[in-house]
């Protein structure tokens, strides 16, 4: 009988110590996050372009989920690699779209505008490696820009191919 006992035993603990992975799901802005490289052109309040887009400058650029893992809005995150901004946009998920309006800046005491924020599913391709990879565009404004200047950015999703990084 207790030899019974034992296999039932040992039955009963290799059933309870076989569970199911559980299925780890991504962000909600997961389809809008990473990393970036953008170029910049630089234009005056009468469209007039003051520096137009170079080749040889690319800035870097973050976009990633909030705490909350909110589907509205995600970081918007320079790096402070152009003006030092970072801040909570808006966002709209099923457009890859994305906007805010006087965004608190997490660097230093100002606020910053986003503009015609837009990510496309491979339309952009690496400079050197030729890797299909997502476009950005969006224009920014910031409040503490004594010029009033408009700065308009595109560029690519970060491909990891050390040839494409900047």
């Amino acid at each position: 009988m207790k030899k019974y006992i034992y296999i039932f035993a040992l039955f009963i603990i290799s059933l309870s110590s076989c569970k199911k992975d559980e299925v780890i799901g991504g962000t909600a802005v997961q389809d809008m996050s990473g990393e970036w490289w953008v170029q910049l052109e630089v234009v005056d309040q009468e469209g007039e372009v003051l520096q137009p887009y170079s080749d040889d400058t690319y800035y870097s650029l973050s976009t990633y989920n909030t705490a909350d893992n909110s589907n509205t809005q995600m970081w918007f995150d320079d790096n402070e690699s152009f003006w030092q901004v970072k801040g909570k946009v808006n966002v709209n998920v099923a457009d890859k779209t994305f906007s805010g309006d006087n965004v608190a800046n997490q660097y230093y005491e100002s606020n910053f505008s986003v503009t015609n924020g837009k990510i496309l599913k491979d339309a952009a391709v690496g400079p050197v490696s030729k890797a299909v990879t997502d476009s950005i565009s969006f224009t920014v404004t910031y409040d503490d820009d004594d010029d009033h200047l408009i700065y308009h950015f595109k560029g690519y999703h970060r491909t990891k191919f050390p040839g494409d990084d900047h």
